[in-house]
């Protein structure tokens, strides 16, 4: 069969909605960019202070573990309400990779407030890598949808197991290590040529949905109005941020922590709030995102989404 008759049968099929044999579904290039990331609260406790943060990729793609990769490379984020660490306008670039029909990339992204250089830190991804190894199909090459909605459900499971007992592993202030700040994990999975995503955030792992002590969480769900945002003339003005952006192409994670911890010779209660955005392009093309699992809060800032697709 010549190349012109090659591809009229092609778009015949897909046309009459027949499919195409594995081989010649095309690879879709996949890129995944943090294009926001802010401090709401800050960890440090003095007045006015940013925080230096970072966060760590883990995961695999087509079968393959991936190096855990360090974010930023060098050194840590200077970050705060009015420092933040990225902007749409320049996006960090995460992870990007070819992804051929039925292969799927599986990837955490586990942010903290520190330099980065803590020993904790690597012991809390050792822990991580021992729970994923009871994920089934986690290191396979390719892998089916039902599969693949497993494999992203048994993982975040492992996930909740560790991070409920963070504090142990890495103990911030009281234990003068870096500080746990919040987690997510992106399945991206080729089907046919199109990618399939999925974002779990690890959810509530300590304390209340609605409480106002202690409690972590990492979860979907929009802020009060406290987020410190730049007009065109350079003045700043207090915010709420939604779930997804004005496109619907960028979905939003907020992080937070709130601890007791010693000032002063008193305790004292710090909260630290961050705001993530990621977005996930196909081919060149941002691709759109839904929210899923709504759960109802005793407010609308209360409420929060288990998933988005």
């Amino acid at each position: 069969m010549n190349a012109r008759l090659s591809r009229f049968v092609a778009s015949l099929a897909l046309l009459l909605g027949l499919g195409l044999p594995a081989s010649q579904v095309r690879a879709a290039a996949v890129t995944v960019d943090l294009t926001r990331l802010m401090a709401i609260q800050t960890y440090a406790i003095e007045d006015k202070a940013d925080d230096e943060a970072f966060a760590i990729l883990t995961g695999v793609a087509a079968g393959k573990e991936l190096d855990m990769q360090k974010l930023p490379i060098n050194g840590s984020w200077k970050i705060g309400p009015r420092t933040p660490a990225v902007e749409p306008a320049k996006p960090l670039g995460v992870w990007k990779g070819e992804l051929a029909d039925g292969q799927f990339a599986l990837l955490t992204v586990t942010l903290f407030q520190g330099k980065g250089d803590d020993a904790t830190v690597k012991a809390f991804v050792a822990k991580k890598a021992e729970a994923e190894k009871a994920v089934a199909g986690r290191s396979a090459a390719k892998a089916t949808a039902d599969e693949a909605k497993k494999i992203a459900a048994d993982t975040l499971k492992a996930h909740k197991a560790l991070v409920k007992d963070v504090k142990k592993i890495v103990g911030g202030s009281e234990k003068k290590t870096d500080h746990y700040g919040g987690q997510f994990t992106l399945m991206l999975w080729n089907n046919g040529g199109k990618i399939v995503k999925r974002l779990d955030p690890v959810g509530l792992t300590f304390g209340e949905h609605a409480g106002i002590d202690v409690k972590t969480y990492t979860k979907i769900k929009r802020t009060r109005r406290n987020v410190m945002m730049k007009d065109d003339a350079g003045e700043w003005y207090e915010e709420e941020m939604l779930m997804l952006n004005d496109d619907e192409n960028a979905i939003r994670v907020k992080m937070l922590d709130t601890e007791m911890i010693k000032k002063d010779g008193k305790d004292f209660k710090n909260v630290t709030d961050y705001l993530a955005e990621i977005q996930v392009k196909a081919d060149g093309k941002a691709l759109k995102w839904k929210l899923g699992g709504e759960n109802l809060g005793v407010s609308d800032v209360h409420a929060w989404w288990d998933w988005a697709d």
